[in-house]
């Protein structure tokens, strides 16, 4: 098998053009690691140059170079086809040929005689790479670029160049392309001229190679495995690109207008996708590069942003198909919100690939790129992140660390600035904010925990997006949103009414929602001030001047003391020693319910079992659901109670509790027993880690956690400990007090008294609940037989004798509530110091 003798000059006279496919590795030879053979081959190419024109000169051969024609479109404006060859074998000295042409060319003056050889009518290269194109679009630029050669490497005068990406610098093709020609530079700079010619002469070639088509043979592409087995795998984000590419070309439906900057005709959306994504957009995520994996790559970046596009077009091309969509949640969603990472080729049997996609895509990315960077940080259109963090919120769906919430906000927000994109600056800007305002507590304020809420939500937001109206006239006039929280569905359409009827309730309801505690919920302050009634009896807030006075007074009065009571707890209530939660239990039981029988005080900032979410102030003085609103009438009877003094709030808190606590229980309102305990004893809270109580009418059970199968105890007796902790003089002869909790629904918590030692025999007091009394009990450890004198004191104090199985003897009492049994302990306690 033989080939034909060419040089790289005359090989253009045979085919149209030279591809690199992509199943070959990038530019090897111009790496910095190989500096011995690029030194060498260089040395090899200029001493055949330089004796080209001595007698008895030899022509360099280097070897063969395998391939085959590929007949592919040049553009789609010429109906022709160019016959290009697409090389097995050869890549590198190829690479490097087409290099040494174009630098010996500019440095001879002779560019023009380059790019007639080299340049196609429409100013393509002739030889390209098709393994990136990011590696395409390089060539394309260089053969036509205007340069200048200097002092300076020639590296750098590329890279300053404005028609120089700086993502190409990630490029590995491009990377070695730049270091290889600062070699050629340091071999070839200050030769003498006619150098160029020389090279190009086709009568008399100095550098040839053997030129062998596999097809003109019967041989197949898959020869080059044996021929070339050290070929790079492409990474999966360039594989997914090519693929996407192939996709792209054979859409046939209108594409709308693209321009790119260099063109003065419009073009199609496949030329702009494969002109952008190695330049502009790779522009984009090269500052990113690390965020999602320390590679130095931003290919794992790039794909995530992608997976994400590709989703919410999926999800909304099937938005009235629910049995696709259950299939592509299953196939395409990971936990928590992540994304799972699919083959190309599921992505393809899910049918993701659409023109709509890509659409999408092209429209979310031109926006976030539309202002370029500003110190390697996309640059914000928003002049606060109060609603939205626009950096923030990029870095975590291009890391997939974007949760539900965050998706829902992207899709969000740069739906809508494509939705008012005609719009001016100011008037664009303004509405934003008033869209991402009303998105923001909508999704703060609705839990959001699987893609079938996701997508729902994405889906409310997308119908949103299409009403031809501002934000605000939409909810005034009563539009349905559908998917989100009803309660905050209302809020905000309140909040409409008033935004749109004063700059000053504009003012003071933007300043109510972005309180740390309330976070967009304001809904507890709509329904004290009254407003709330009046918009469901109106159904808007058209009311009188006086009326809007009264009104406005009304909600700041309530923002005010509310405010100030969450400020003062915002990181713990036992700062204030729970006066807070016992203040507003004296009024009502507030609490929110867990179970049938399980309740939590609101008191804990524990994060476990979703307790900032489920069982919190913000919880509980939601709007919307009517028992809700019931429980927010004992925190407005707090606010409301003359004691209650805004700047003196522990104290004015405390004397509310005590005022309640000195009803008399006989009295009608007097306090249930349970609730003056906890109003009395805030130790209570402590125990209640988590805020949990198991409460029914037989019993009041303190949780530490959030279940019985851990530690708890029955409520009075931990009222009973506190109160023999207060008096423990009075329980000598005994020295050691503790309270020990049980897991076990079978027994309950139990009082140990221990310490006493009479006659060297040690004894202890036992306290436990039984039903409505309590049972206290007295026993030795080891012996059977007590002194009389000691026998005389348990009888006289009511204990009676009772002999179990074992060695110890037992002596009980029973008292029917917690001051007989005190009582009947001190004084107990006291006889027996006498002994």
């Amino acid at each position: 098998m033989s080939g034909e003798s060419l040089s790289f000059f005359s090989l253009f006279n045979r085919v149209d053009r030279i591809e690199i496919p992509i199943l070959q590795r990038d530019y090897a030879q111009g790496r910095p690691e190989e500096s011995e053979v690029r030194s060498l081959f260089l040395r090899s190419l200029y001493q055949s140059l330089i004796q080209s024109n001595s007698e008895g000169k030899q022509t360099l051969d280097l070897d063969f170079v395998y391939g085959n024609y590929q007949s592919s479109s040049v553009s789609e404006d010429d109906a022709g086809v160019s016959k290009a060859f697409s090389v097995l074998d050869g890549q590198q000295r190829l690479t490097t040929l087409f290099l040494l042409h174009w630098y010996l060319a500019l440095a001879d003056g002779r560019i023009e005689a380059f790019r007639q050889q080299f340049v196609l009518p429409d100013g393509q290269s002739r030889f390209t790479y098709k393994t990136r194109p990011s590696s395409n679009e390089f060539f394309n630029a260089l053969v036509v670029s205007e340069l200048t050669l200097g002092d300076a490497l020639i590296s750098e005068t590329i890279c300053d160049c404005q028609w120089f990406y700086l993502s190409w610098q990630q490029d590995p093709t491009v990377q070695a392309c730049l270091c290889m020609l600062d070699a050629i530079q340091e071999h070839f700079a200050g030769h003498e001229a006619g150098l160029f010619e020389r090279l190009a002469d086709e009568c008399n070639p100095c550098i040839t190679f053997q030129f062998l088509d596999l097809h003109s043979f019967g041989l197949s592409d898959e020869l080059y495995i044996k021929m070339n087995a050290r070929g790079k795998p492409l990474t999966f984000f360039e594989n997914f690109k090519a693929k996407l590419e192939q996709h792209i070309i054979a859409f046939d439906q209108p594409w709308p207008k693209y321009r790119l900057s260099f063109r003065e005709e419009l073009v199609t959306g496949y030329e702009y996708f494969i002109h952008k994504i190695d330049t502009d957009w790779a522009d984009l995520f090269w500052p990113y590069r690390n965020t999602s994996s320390a590679d130095d790559a931003f290919d794992d970046e790039f794909m995530h942003f992608f997976r994400f596009l590709i989703v919410v077009q999926a999800l909304l091309e099937r938005k009235e198909q629910p049995d696709q969509l259950s299939q592509l949640t299953q196939a395409l969603f990971g936990s928590a919100g992540r994304l799972k990472e699919p083959s190309l080729s599921s992505y393809e049997a899910l049918g993701c690939f659409s023109q709509a996609m890509i659409e999408r895509f092209i429209d979310t990315i031109d926006l976030i790129y539309a202002n370029g960077l500003d110190d390697n940080k996309i640059k914000p259109y928003l002049h606060s992140d109060s609603y939205y963090s626009e950096q923030d919120v990029f870095k975590r769906i291009i890391s997939n660390n974007a949760n539900y919430d965050d998706k829902l906000r992207f899709f969000a927000f740069y739906n809508y600035l494509e939705k008012l994109k005609d719009m001016s600056k100011s008037e664009s800007l303004a509405e934003l904010n008033n869209w991402m305002r009303v998105i923001y507590n909508l999704v703060e304020n609705t839990i959001t925990d699987s893609p079938t809420d996701f997508y729902n939500r994405l889906f409310s937001i997308h119908d949103l997006i299409q009403l031809d109206m501002p934000t605000l006239e939409v909810l005034k006039k009563d539009c349905k949103v559908a998917a989100f929280s009803s309660a905050q569905v209302l809020e905000e359409k309140i909040k409409a009414h008033l935004i749109l009827k004063s700059k000053r309730w504009q003012k003071s309801i933007l300043e109510a929602e972005r309180h740390a505690f309330f976070n967009g919920q304001i809904g507890c302050i709509l329904n004290f001030s009254g407003i709330l009634d009046y918009y469901r009896e109106q159904n808007d807030c058209n009311w009188s001047d006086v009326q809007d006075n009264q009104y406005f007074d009304q909600f700041a009065h309530y923002f005010e003391v509310l405010a100030a009571v969450f400020n003062k707890i915002s990181q713990s209530s036992a700062e204030i020693n729970y006066a807070w939660e016992r203040a507003v239990l004296s009024k009502g039981v507030y609490f929110t319910q867990a179970s049938r029988n399980r309740f939590n005080l609101l008191h804990s900032r524990d994060t476990r079992n979703n307790i900032p979410r489920d069982h919190s102030w913000r919880r509980r003085l939601r709007i919307g659901n009517l028992f809700d609103e019931a429980k927010q009438i004992f925190v407005k009877a707090v606010l409301d109670d003359p004691l209650f003094i805004k700047d003196d709030l522990q104290t004015s808190l405390e004397a509310i509790c005590e005022h309640v606590l000195k009803t008399d229980s006989s009295e009608e309102g007097a306090l249930e027993p349970w609730r003056a305990a906890l109003i009395r004893y805030p130790e209570l809270f402590d125990y209640c880690t988590q805020g949990f109580i198991a409460h029914n009418p037989d019993e009041t059970v303190l949780l530490s956690q959030s279940q019985r199968n851990h530690y708890h105890c029955e409520l009075f007796t931990k009222v009973l400990e506190l109160e023999l902790k207060k008096h423990r003089n009075q329980l000598q002869p005994f020295s050691l007090l503790n309270l020990e909790s049980v897991k076990s629904r079978d027994y309950g918590a139990v009082i140990k008294i221990t310490g006493y030692k009479l006659h060297e025999q040690h004894y202890q007091m036992t306290i436990k609940k039984l039903n409505l009394s309590f049972l206290i009990g007295f026993k030795a450890q080891g012996v059977n037989d007590y002194p009389a004198g000691l026998v005389n004191v348990l009888k006289y104090h009511g204990f009676s004798r009772l002999e179990d199985s074992g060695k110890d003897d037992a002596w009980y009492c029973e008292q029917p509530d917690i001051e007989k049994i005190k009582q009947q302990t001190f004084y107990f306690c006291t006889a027996l110091g006498e002994l």
